[in-house]
């Protein structure tokens, strides 16, 4: 296993977008509250695809970095997990629609 530590311009870089993530997240949150009842649906949606594109952009970052440094492509297409991703292009799935109702 490769013991040299991450390059600080990469963990600089990851740092920033873990946090915009979280600031994201954070707004999800406060458009919870029952006072924000008449933009809930606008402005959830908004910065939870924001927090979501933000974290694939911060993975493909990393990818970016192992592929530079000749990590075999096998595994990291393994470790990208890119079978298990869905598109939010495509819409909600049957089974989350369902989640809200039980």
């Amino acid at each position: 296993m490769d013991s040299t530590p991450m390059p600080e311009p990469l963990r600089r870089a990851i740092h920033h977008l873990v946090s915009e993530s979280v600031q994201n997240c954070q707004e999800v949150l406060r458009y919870t509250e029952p006072d924000q009842a008449h933009t809930w649906k606008r402005m959830t949606l908004y910065p939870a695809t924001d927090a979501a594109d933000t974290i694939d952009m911060m993975a493909q970052l990393i990818a970016a970095y192992c592929e530079h440094t000749n990590m075999d492509p096998h595994t990291l297409q393994n470790r990208l997990h890119g079978g298990a991703q869905q598109l939010r292009a495509h819409g909600p799935m049957k089974r989350t629609a369902r989640t809200w109702r039980a």
